[in-house]
């Protein structure tokens, strides 16, 4: 019946008319429309309008971000021999080195320094070892591989500049697994030791000028 009347509407033939055709009242008639009219207002209210279905979108698309507006550099073990290093440097920091260097931030040769610190109060010259490894300009992380299980290591994300390593920022100490089973009663895992702050070249420091800036 609501179709014979939708298409009788579409002929602009009146209510009264429509209602005669159909063996309807005018009443019976106007509230088949109404309820026509409120069905589709339901069904529009009930379907997301574009805005909605972008919001929707951008939500299931909800990513971490990928900085964080602050420096730091992280070492983290994932496994006997590997570290996994990742880092972030704003850019007045950034900006700072340059001014010191003299030189264009995006053109220096960026890379870590890992120093091997097991069972030491790091003093910046008495590691067991000292490995460098260097980095792609765009990186923000990085895999250290080949590093010695059951060992404590520190990470110094720097540039090279005139063949030396000017150190900016220093990872909490972090320590491999071991690969072999440790003895009844051992602790398996040894209390990390605060971090010192890295000096750069003899009488400066990254650190202390960054803070005399602000």
């Amino acid at each position: 019946m609501l179709d014979k009347i939708r298409e009788l509407r579409s002929q602009s033939k009146s209510i009264a008319q429509i209602a005669k055709e159909c063996g309807l009242t005018v009443g019976q008639v106007k509230y088949q429309l109404q309820k026509k009219r409120a069905k589709a207002a339901e069904t529009r209210d009930l379907t997301p309008s574009k805005p909605k279905q972008e919001q929707l979108r951008q939500d299931n698309e909800w990513r971490l971000p990928a900085f964080y507006g602050r420096d730091v550099v992280k070492a983290m073990a994932q496994g006997p021999a590997v570290l996994f290093v990742y880092w972030e440097i704003t850019w007045p920091r950034m900006r700072m080195v340059a001014s010191y260097l003299q030189a264009d931030y995006r053109q220096i040769q960026k890379g870590l320094r890992v120093y091997d610190v097991t069972d030491r109060i790091f003093t910046g010259q008495n590691a067991h070892s000292v490995r460098d490894v260097f980095v792609h300009e765009d990186a923000h992380s990085w895999y250290v591989r080949d590093v010695a299980p059951g060992r404590t290591y520190l990470v110094d994300f720097g540039l090279y500049e005139q063949g030396r390593f000017c150190p900016i920022l220093r990872s909490e100490p972090v320590e491999t697994p071991r690969n072999t089973k440790a003895v009844w009663g051992e602790p398996l895992v040894e209390p990390a030791r605060e971090a010192t702050s890295p000096s750069w070249f003899e009488n400066f420091s990254s650190y202390s000028l960054y803070k005399s800036n602000q």
